[in-house]
């Protein structure tokens, strides 16, 4: 009977786990690796980064979180133009981020697709703003604890043939400095920079570490 029981269970795990087993691999052939401080990873097995010298960065693109309403803000709602200016502006900052981080590691970063170039795709998504500045007739402070939240998705691919090389995925909630902030565009640009940075650290190590590793 117990060995029965244990046949049983042993099934209905595997049920349970082979599925997600079946589907970790990505669409297009990525395996999901382990890379520290990073809540997601995939690699393309038996990639390397050794032969890349120069780094393509492909503007970022930008997206909200899908709870997140532009109405809920001010007496009337953010108007739109405001909401592309928030994405805008991330988008920006994010790639001169990257790009000034990547310099200062070494790396030399290209506009065109070439031979050994590694091309960076970057996006922004999920990304909820506690408390957009808003600019009305009347004197409207606000103050939180943390400018937001928001997932970082960077592909890394061959820059001729496009090939999908890395994967990441990570999601970054602003520092809670234990204290309420007045939250205006200069205080949430400098978390968002504050972010991004630390995003861009982490992809020059991990690129460092790949290109040192035979077979990374």
């Amino acid at each position: 009977m117990n060995t029965l029981k244990a046949r049983f269970i042993s099934m209905l795990l595997f049920a349970l786990v082979a599925p997600s087993a079946l589907c970790a691999q990505t669409e297009d052939g990525l395996e999901p690796v382990q890379v520290k401080n990073i809540d997601k990873a995939w690699k393309r097995p038996g990639t390397s980064l050794a032969g890349y010298q120069s780094i393509l960065i492909r503007p970022v693109t930008v997206a909200f979180a899908e709870h997140w309403n532009p109405r809920s803000y001010g007496r009337f709602g953010l108007k739109s133009e405001q909401v592309e200016k928030i994405r805008s502006s991330l988008a920006k900052l994010a790639g001169e981020v990257f790009a000034k981080e990547l310099k200062r590691g070494g790396y030399t970063v290209v506009t065109a697709p070439g031979e050994n170039v590694l091309e960076v795709e970057a996006q922004v998504v999920d990304l909820y703003v506690n408390a957009p500045e808003i600019v009305e007739s009347s004197v409207v402070r606000t103050y939180v604890f943390s400018a937001g939240e928001m997932r970082l998705l960077v592909t890394l691919r061959d820059a001729v043939t496009g090939t999908s090389l890395f994967r990441v995925s990570d999601f970054e909630r602003s520092t809670d400095h234990g204290r309420l902030e007045y939250a205006d565009n200069v205080w949430n640009s400098v978390e968002a920079d504050r972010t991004l940075s630390g995003w861009a650290r982490q992809l020059k190590s991990a690129l460092d570490v790949a290109k040192a590793t035979p077979g990374g």
